[in-house]
């Protein structure tokens, strides 16, 4: 008995390529299955396609017209066991499609790379310009198949890109193949556009991607794209226009152990031309028709020394057509807008490509093992979509179902805020819904593409019980509308206007000039410290310290002690602090400071500081006045209780602040062992402190860029609205 386990009865199904997956509960050890599609009036859609089942379990390709497709799945052990259902093809015709097109030499010889064991010194079966076309028609749907049924495991429904078509006799079948008159079907379009370059020119060593030392390892990228620019409507037209570029005059240099005229490399623009580019040297590796699917990808021959061993991962014919399909639907993402982040993205197509289409994998070499594969693609497979790029592409209309309603609504927030009671929370948000939240690259149960939430809430006791505060707490949120938001929690924790006294309902406020450096010395200095037996001491001056810029300031205290607001040394080391204008303010009792002038106009951070006491004096610099300078004085009801701030890299001041409390309420002793409100001198640069305050850290990745950090061993090209790896 035949069991379905991804496609029902009476589906609406919406891409032309279909992967279904199931299994025969009788089945012996190694069998096939023979699939017929047929129209309502029984005339043949495609010719019959057998299909390798191993231990009962089965994966094939449909390739279905508009309108009804009746499927018949027979066994190839009995011929009475058979399945008979109904899918129905709706094209989204409105939607944009993503084009292919093959980039041609103007002197090309119209040849690819073949080895021996596809004929290639006898037939261009696997080498001609028609193989591969045939070639890159084919590998196309399997793309499209692949993702659409991503989508539906993830919960996103069955959805993927459409591809341009023609009206043309049709290449997908063999059997269309060995037919003189082979019949005229809707297939995947292949442009074929020249440029004015030679192949000696594509194949110059300076632009192969590959070559450490090559000058302009992208520029076949600009070659591309020119060339299709060149070529006319629909790439020249200045509408939005995804395309899949294959090089046909790639080339494997024997001689110098060299790949030239490829180069793999995406780019995403959403308001221009989107392409993702790759060479045709594993080509031959492909599939030219529907029936050599499936024996392409466990073909162990072994390609030998006259092709590419692509990045040392294709000692096997069905290794090579994994890397290069895989590989070049990678730049495809980036095309689509997808950073480096997980599974296809970072190179999981090898060797797991294969898992979505056979049951059983070939023998390999590196991972010294072959064989049965588990039943579905879930298991143990890294050749996946990463959910954020699911979401990414779901937002574009080139994915898009009908149905979907606004998808594109809201950015996500993340952001501090006050829950009852006194305590802080973290609150995460989404007009569009929330579907992954992630706490140092861990899923949060609760919150999924399935079930989309508008808010997520976290307590800050919460966060502090489950996770160390002197280490980075990554939280990552994605909505539904592919728009995500990063940042460190306890840095945005501490860098909030305010700041919690632990066990009590007081909140400490912050007011701040100028920005900082990534990795700076971030200090806090009150003017009351706790002395040797645990008594309070008062500040007794303040040293501002100024120069050309501002260098910082140094408290005094009444037992002779001091702390400097900059970077601090060991065993009180400190660093030297410069400052030809440096003036001393003494501070007497009973006086308080009132009010502090900042100037940010200088180049290397703030350029001058002046502080203004109760008792009406002042003292410091501030090297000009007008726009630059800001003045910093308490809210109403609030007094100054000290600074803080960063110092930079070369050690002048970035950021002055001041620390404000209540007037009326007396400070606990506990505020001065509150570790963000000291400089203690073991503290590294950007340490990060236990909670209280908070520094905004966050990224946000938007569909028009992409990453090139992870070495592919492709591409390393730059961002999205440039290229990608």
């Amino acid at each position: 008995m035949f069991v379905l386990d991804n496609v029902q009865d009476g589906e609406d199904i919406h891409q032309r390529c279909l992967l279904i997956t199931g299994h025969c509960t009788d089945a012996p050890e190694d069998s096939h299955i023979t699939i017929s599609t047929v129209t309502d009036s029984n005339k043949t859609i495609f010719p019959d396609q057998q299909w390798p089942m191993h231990r009962g379990y089965f994966k094939a390709l449909l390739l279905l017209n508009p309108g009804n497709n009746k499927i018949t799945i027979h066994s190839g052990f009995n011929s009475a066991d058979s399945l008979t259902l109904t899918l129905r093809h709706i094209p989204l015709l409105q939607t944009p499609p993503l084009h292919l097109a093959i980039l041609i030499a103007k002197d090309s010889p119209l040849l690819i790379d073949c080895p021996p064991s596809k004929f290639a010194s006898l037939s261009t079966a696997h080498s001609s310009l028609s193989a591969a076309i045939s070639k890159f028609r084919l590998t196309a749907l399997m793309w499209q198949a692949l993702t659409a049924e991503e989508f539906r495991l993830s919960g996103l429904s069955r959805r993927a890109f459409r591809l341009e078509e023609e009206y043309l006799p049709s290449t997908l079948s063999r059997e269309h193949h060995h037919t003189p008159h082979p019949p005229l079907q809707s297939i995947p379009k292949i442009h074929l556009v020249r440029t004015e370059h030679t192949v000696s020119s594509l194949r110059d060593a300076q632009r192969a991607q590959q070559n450490p030392h090559a000058k302009e390892p992208n520029s076949l990228h600009e070659i591309f794209s020119s060339a299709l620019k060149a070529h006319g409507a629909p790439f020249s037209s200045g509408h939005p226009a995804t395309v899949a570029g294959l090089i046909l005059d790639s080339h494997y240099d024997a001689e110098q152990n060299l790949l030239v005229g490829h180069a793999a490399l995406g780019a995403h623009n959403p308001s221009g031309l989107s392409l993702g580019i790759f060479g045709s040297h594993l080509t031959y590796a492909w599939p030219r028709f529907m029936e050599e699917v499936a024996s392409c990808l466990v073909d162990t021959t072994a390609p030998g020394g006259t092709v590419a061993n692509d990045n040392g991962e294709c000692g096997t014919a069905w290794e090579a057509c994994a890397v290069g399909q895989g590989a070049f639907l990678h730049e495809v993402g980036h095309a689509y807008g997808a950073p480096h982040t997980t599974g296809i993205m970072v190179r999981g197509y090898s060797p797991d490509w294969v898992r979505w289409f056979v049951c059983r994998m070939g023998y390999c070499e590196r991972r010294k093992e072959g064989g049965l594969l588990a039943k579905g693609v879930e298991e143990g497979n890294e050749c996946r979509w990463d959910v954020r790029d699911l979401l990414r592409f779901r937002a574009q209309e080139g994915f898009a179902l009908p149905g979907d309603g606004e998808t594109h609504k809201g950015e996500v927030s993340i952001e501090v805020e006050d829950v009852e009671g006194g305590e802080l929370g973290v609150k995460v948000a989404c007009e569009a819904g929330i579907a992954v939240v992630r706490l140092n690259g861990a899923d949060e149960t609760g919150v999924s593409v399935r079930a989309p939430v508008r808010e997520v809430r976290f307590s800050l006791a919460e966060l502090e019980r489950r996770f160390d505060a002197n280490k980075g707490l990554e939280l990552l949120a994605v909505g539904m509308n592919g728009k995500e938001r990063k940042t460190d929690v306890w840095k945005l924790v501490k860098s909030t206007s305010w700041v919690r006294v632990p066990g009590t309902s007081i909140r400490l406020l912050k007011k701040a000039v100028g920005t900082e450096e990534s990795e700076g010395w971030q200090w806090a200095v009150l003017l009351k410290k706790k002395g040797k037996h645990g008594t309070l001491v008062d500040a007794s001056k303040v040293d501002v310290r100024v120069g050309c810029g501002l260098d910082g300031a140094v408290v005094y205290y009444r037992d002779g002690t001091k702390v400097p607001c900059g970077p601090r040394g060991q065993h009180g080391d400190d660093p030297h602090m410069g400052g030809h204008q440096a003036k001393k303010i003494a501070i007497r009792n009973g006086v308080e400071v009132t009010k502090v002038a900042v100037n940010e106009g200088g180049g290397w951070g703030l350029s001058g500081l002046r502080i203004w006491l109760s008792d009406g004096n002042a003292r410091g610099a501030l090297n000009g006045k007008g726009d630059g300078v800001r003045v910093l004085v308490p809210d109403e009801g609030h007094r100054i209780i000290g600074f803080y701030g960063t110092s930079g890299t070369y050690g002048m001041c970035q950021k002055f602040g001041i620390i404000t409390a209540p007037k009326d309420v007396e400070l606990p002793d506990s505020v001065y062992d509150m570790e963000e409100l000291q400089n203690n001198p073991e503290r590294r640069r950007n340490k990060k402190r236990k909670i209280s305050v908070e520094e905004h850290s966050e990224t946000e990745d938007d569909e028009a860029s992409t990453s090139e950090d992870e070495d592919d061993g492709y591409d390393n090209a730059s961002d999205v609205d440039e290229m990608s790896d």
